[in-house]
């Protein structure tokens, strides 16, 4: 138990890294809400008078879903650390996740006008008027849009975690319907051999066949991983991906990783990766053990 403390000490603290992944979606977002406004934009102009020359507004435009972009990652973090839809209190990532976009609407304004001041005014610091301007303008429509990128993320989560949950239960009730002996029939070239269930570190899928790991060896069944989990013990096995199982008293330590999904290190040194649709159940099942 005091290992499945430390392990989620460390995973609440543990820093953020910018992925290409949030990047790009961030930008897509970013980039499809500001098309969905520029024909308003384009009204408005003409109403005024005069007409938005198309290179200016696709530099615009293109620039502020670039700069939209860069707080995604942010926002992405901040969702796996403080979800909504798990644990309780949930008022209070809430309100976090409000105060959070809030500051980040005026911080990405504020940006915004000194790109603007240095790219297009030739000036190194923008007014304080067309600070406040663009604040009053546009602060209220950017801490919505925030909102709705988190919202988005936290549904995304929701959903891959119940299919990953889901699939784990179901693989978990048809393996506990099998009786399971000591040792594994092993067929390979035509002969049979059986394999003691205690020798195994971990198995893997490799194309075709099925990789058995036992201290230096590596054994090639031509078998796939659900049909051969079906002979595991599963008091002494565990899936830790939907490619990898591992005998849960071989593992030594526990690595979080920021998305979500944890580093495992066997006794023997050998470094695997958990999924985080499995990682709670894992991290219980260890801590049991």
């Amino acid at each position: 138990m005091t290992d499945h403390f430390a392990l989620e000490f460390r995973r609440l603290f543990d820093p953020p890294r910018h992925r290409l992944a949030p990047l790009f979606s961030g930008f897509l977002y970013w980039l499809a809400f500001l098309l969905v406004l520029e024909p308003g934009n384009v009204l408005r102009a003409s109403q005024a008078g005069y007409a938005l020359p198309l290179g200016l507004e696709t530099v615009r435009i293109t620039g502020a879903a670039v700069l939209g972009a860069t707080v995604t990652p942010l926002l992405t973090w901040l969702t796996n650390r403080l979800p909504l839809t798990e644990g309780t209190r949930l008022w209070q990532r809430a309100l976090i996740h409000l105060i959070c976009n809030v500051c980040l609407a005026f911080l990405l304004i504020v940006i915004s006008c000194f790109l603007a001041a240095w790219g297009f005014e030739q000036q190194i610091v923008p007014s304080f008027a067309e600070v406040n301007s663009q604040l009053a303008a546009n602060w209220t429509l950017l801490v919505f849009a925030l909102c709705a990128f988190t919202t988005i993320v936290h549904l995304v989560r929701f959903i891959r975690r119940k299919g990953g949950v889901t699939a784990a239960t179901a693989t978990n009730a048809v393996a506990t319907e099998t009786t399971r002996g000591e040792r594994i029939p092993i067929k390979t070239r035509g002969r049979l051999r059986f394999l003691e269930q205690a020798s195994i570190d971990w198995l893997e899928t490799q194309g075709n066949y099925l990789a058995l790991h036992s201290g230096p060896n590596t054994q090639l069944v031509r078998q796939t991983l659900t049909d051969f989990e079906k002979d595991l013990d599963t008091s002494r096995f565990i899936r830790i991906h939907r490619r990898l199982i591992v005998a849960i008293d071989r593992i030594e330590e526990m690595k979080p990783l920021p998305n979500g999904d944890a580093l495992l290190r066997l006794r023997n040194g050998h470094e695997l990766r958990m999924s985080r649709s499995y990682r709670d159940e894992v991290v219980r099942r260890w801590s049991e053990g």
